[in-house]
């Protein structure tokens, strides 16, 4: 499939809507339309790909805080650059990522001229002189997916069904969560290497932070979270492209049921206590 191919005005509205979301989103809505293609590279995305473009958003914003970051949804092609950099070297540095199950996933080695004549010429779907997470996949997972195939896929894409919703809201409860937890962390790590009653008095609040209520309604939250998406599985399977049947209102996809998943793993792993 060519992979340069003009969108009529109604599809590149559709487009334009779907990068205008955070990157997550982005990847979710890819994940969706090409699960059949590159779901087996959906940990490279969620572990790699996704955590180095926030990590370049960040660098671009000035923020080094992740409780103080709000994810964007595209970079410009100086940060694109700085993208590619640190991917390339993360790879370098990792060599785990670099084999056959994920050889598709493997950004082509190009000099900084050449790549940015190739996020100009190939990777800007949309000319607006910035990269979107989705601009970046659709041009790396470019031999089964480009943006016009893209469009007919997600657009033809049933609604999101009420249950997947509630189990996305309750992530992103989560998220709101961990920010508040993470700072009044920040703060009271800060305030405790003050000198006098004020460290003493951050110190204490630290040690008894993870009983306090913040941490409860982080608790609270992720219990809340993993109910919902245990239902949405039960519902129509881990993989989220069964079961139901019938009547039932139209089924999630594989790529909205894989992110949540993991997206739910990784926060238990971090903040729940659990493996």
């Amino acid at each position: 499939m060519a992979f340069v191919e003009k969108l009529d005005p109604e599809a590149l509205e559709f487009f334009n809507s779907v990068a205008a979301k955070k990157f997550q989103e982005q990847a979710v809505a890819f994940l969706n339309a090409y699960w059949k293609e590159v779901g087996g590279q959906a940990e490279f995305i969620y572990s790699v790909s996704w955590e180095i473009m926030k990590y370049a958003d960040m660098h671009t914003k000035g923020i080094s805080l992740i409780h103080l970051y709000q994810e964007g949804n595209d970079v410009d092609f100086d940060i694109g650059l700085y993208f590619y950099e640190k991917l390339n070297k993360h790879l370098e540095e990792h060599k785990e990522w670099v084999n056959e199950e994920y050889a598709i996933s493997q950004p082509e080695m190009l000099t900084a001229i050449k790549r940015k004549k190739e996020l100009r010429d190939k990777v800007d779907v949309n000319f607006d002189g910035r990269v979107s997470f989705l601009e970046y996949l659709l041009y790396q997972y470019r031999d089964v997916a480009n943006p016009a195939d893209f469009t007919r896929r997600a657009m033809t894409a049933p609604d999101e069904h009420p249950e997947v919703r509630k189990a996305r809201l309750a992530l992103e409860a989560v998220n709101k969560a961990i920010q508040e937890y993470e700072a009044e962390k920040y703060r009271l790590e800060t305030d405790s290497e003050k000198p006098g009653i004020k460290g003493l008095k951050a110190k204490h609040e630290l040690s008894i932070l993870d009983s306090g209520p913040l941490k409860e309604n982080l608790n609270v939250s992720l219990i809340t979270a993993e109910a919902a998406l245990r239902k949405v599985q039960k519902m129509f399977g881990k993989g989220g492209g069964g079961g139901g049947g019938g009547e039932e209102a139209p089924m999630p996809t594989e790529g909205a049921m894989w992110w949540m998943a993991r997206d739910l793993e990784e926060k238990q792993k971090r903040y729940g206590g659990r493996k």
